[in-house]
């Protein structure tokens, strides 16, 4: 039989299935680094590779590239009795979607954060041209992303324990789903449990977005009322400044001191500063 056509009489896999089947994977993931870690320590080639084997994202491609990517299943799938399977097409999801999903999975969130402080470099160098304005005005950009894409991480989390449908935001880049193929299936596809966990991930997203917009607000509310006293940093945006310039601008010292080190210039006025005209100023 054509495996395209049989998925046609599949049932989509219960989130508690789904579940079960990654926290097996992750069990062997775990198991597997031990190993690893064992080999290198007989051979004493532990310490040259401690940055590798502190991550369990290195035995995580393994073990998926000799499970997923050679289109098999992983123990967890073969323990639930469920295969990954592209729902919306009825057919088996190509390499190239096991892949990008393993690999968004591994490395999405990490590779966003570190894009967006790589950006937050280039917005702060000293060489850049933007304005001011344009400098605060990226500065909260990145600083709202970098709070946001965890919690929009967790919000999908919470909708797959809500609706049991894609376990990851990579499997759903990807389109990369679980269909049930064999065993005992539980009368209820999503259990009152999950519902409720579901509910309390939402919940927290919520409450996590409340908390950053509160602090902003705050901040904002804080630099209208007492900004003549208390301006924050315009390099950091985060702390009080201590440090002025002799063109009178206010800055942290950590700041003004990394930018000085690499351009002599205030970086709002660009007038030529020598770091040794700094002064630090103590009844801020």
């Amino acid at each position: 039989m054509d495996r395209n056509k049989k998925y046609k009489t599949l049932k989509v896999a219960s989130p508690a299935e789904i579940l079960r089947a990654h926290q097996r994977d992750d069990g062997m993931v775990k198991y597997l680094r031990e190993k690893v870690i064992n080999v290198l320590q007989l051979l004493e080639k532990q310490r040259g590779l401690l940055p590798l084997i502190h991550s369990d994202i290195p035995f995580k491609l393994i073990y998926f590239l000799f499970t997923s990517g050679m289109g098999n299943q992983t123990l967890g799938e073969e323990y639930t009795g469920i295969v990954q399977a592209n729902l919306d097409a009825l057919k088996v999801p190509s390499l190239f979607a096991r892949v990008l999903a393993v690999v968004l999975e591994c490395f999405g969130e990490i590779a966003l954060l570190r894009l967006l402080k790589r950006l937050e470099l280039l917005v702060n160098h000293p060489n850049s041209n933007l304005t001011p304005t344009a400098t605060i005005l990226l500065n909260s950009f990145i600083s709202k992303m970098c709070t946001m894409i965890p919690i929009i991480i967790l919000f999908h989390k919470g909708l797959f324990y809500m609706f049991g449908q894609y376990y990851s935001l990579g499997k759903r880049i990807a389109g990369v789903d679980y269909a049930k193929v064999f065993g005992h299936r539980p009368t209820d596809t999503i259990s009152w449990g999950l519902r409720l966990l579901g509910i309390a991930t939402l919940t927290q997203c919520v409450l996590r977005i409340w908390q950053s917009r509160n602090s902003e607000n705050f901040s904002e509310r804080y630099l209208t009322v007492d900004e003549k006293h208390t301006p924050m940093c315009q390099l950091c945006l985060e702390k009080v400044p201590t440090t002025t310039t002799p063109c009178g601008h206010l800055f942290c010292w950590f700041c003004l001191t990394d930018w000085l080190n690499t351009k002599p210039q205030c970086p709002l006025c660009r007038e030529h500063v020598i770091p040794s005209r700094i002064v630090h100023v103590m009844n801020l």
